[in-house]
């Protein structure tokens, strides 16, 4: 994003920051507790996640030819590798003798060797030895090789398409959202880990909690309330996708510095909802990935929480700062956003209501909603 476009964005902030307003959805939106708890609803989400591209990572966890890292997408374990060349190839991550993970965490090396019986594959999939060949008669070294899946680096992330030899177009998935996102570097900053949450609640219902900065007085009055501004939000759609900008309560402070002194960056936070189950954050100092995935049953899921820093991780002291950040980023999920669904789940699969209501000041709620919608549909 460039600084004009920032500064803009800014002055729409401080607006609405000042007026004590948010930007406003046409009208309420009603949508079904059914598609919460609904069996038919989760295999139609997981049908629709199964066939669109699906970003796993940033590309600085492939920094260099060699490198390698491991992934679970849905209950699919996926392996990534930069080859010699500097291509990004993802496989399967299952041997083809008894299926077990060739190999697990990131790291760098030129060949994988399954910890069950030593099959080894070079980092291009291919096969390369077989111990006890000769009881593998139809096996070919350097034929065989793990089930290749589409792959590719856009826009600074990692994505993989789940179905081998399906068509991987994540210039079209973004559309005129990709060289935005690409300019932010967040996918080549310093990543920082993983951290996951398997979580009683319904995907959807996860995805919500990033959908709107409303619930910021009561559910994070002690933490995120006291940096971003509750109830205030200016919203922009992208196709499926949106970008949510919540002001900063150190918004107001500009109104007494010149536009061309503006910092904008310190004074905001952007998030996207990338189509279906990707959020972005984006601060000064972070840039969190959160991946959102059905679970195995509508009342379960899994986000798969990341986050990047574009600080110099060498300096001991800078290193445990930024993961005392993500730390306190991911607490306040899990314990303040997460733990409170969780009971909202339950009322939804009581019964009790058929219902839920998004207000016209959740309009980054209703687009999301829209969108998944429309395109189950379809």
């Amino acid at each position: 994003m460039d600084h004009d476009q920032l500064i803009d964005l800014t002055r729409r902030a401080l607006k609405l920051a000042r007026d004590k307003s948010t930007d406003l959805a046409a009208g309420v939106h009603m949508v079904d507790a059914a598609d919460y708890t609904s069996t038919e609803r989760h295999e139609r989400d997981r049908a629709l996640l199964m066939a669109s591209p699906q970003l796993v990572g940033y590309v600085s966890e492939l920094p260099r030819p060699g490198a390698y890292c491991t992934k679970t997408v849905m209950g699919r374990a996926v392996l990534l590798s930069r080859t010699s060349d500097g291509s990004v190839k993802a496989f399967d991550n299952v041997c083809l003798h008894r299926q077990s993970q060739v190999v697990t965490g990131c790291g760098t090396a030129k060949r994988f060797t399954c910890p069950y019986h030593a099959w080894t594959y070079d980092n291009t999939g291919r096969l390369v030895a077989v111990p006890g060949r000769e009881g593998f008669p139809d096996v070919a070294l350097r034929s065989d090789g793990l089930t290749e899946l589409p792959a590719a680096e856009y826009a600074g992330f990692l994505w993989v398409a789940l179905q081998p030899g399906a068509t991987l177009d994540v210039a079209a998935h973004l559309g005129p959202l990709a060289d935005e996102l690409d300019s932010w570097g967040i996918g080549r900053w310093s990543p920082l880990g993983e951290k996951v949450l398997d979580s009683p609640i319904n995907w959807k219902l996860a995805v919500d909690t990033f959908s709107e900065n409303y619930h910021f007085a009561t559910v994070h009055r002690d933490t995120f309330a006291t940096i971003a501004r509750s109830n205030c939000t200016a919203f922009d759609s992208y196709g499926p996708h949106h970008r949510l900008v919540f002001p900063l309560n150190t918004i107001l402070d500009l109104d007494d510095v010149p536009e061309e002194r503006w910092d904008p960056f310190h004074n905001l936070v952007v998030i996207y909802a990338l189509f279906p189950n990707i959020v972005l954050s984006v601060t000064v100092a972070n840039g969190e990935l959160f991946r959102i995935y059905p679970g195995d049953r509508p009342g379960r899921s899994i986000t798969v929480h990341q986050n990047s820093t574009p600080l110099d991780l060498s300096d001991e002291s800078v290193a445990a700062g930024a993961q005392a950040v993500f730390e306190y980023a991911h607490a306040t999920v899990r314990d303040e956003d997460y733990r409170l669904v969780e009971a909202l789940q339950a009322n939804l699969e009581s019964g009790a209501r058929d219902h839920l209501l998004f207000g016209r000041n959740e309009p980054g709620l209703q687009h999301r909603h829209l969108s998944w919608a429309t395109a189950i549909a379809g």
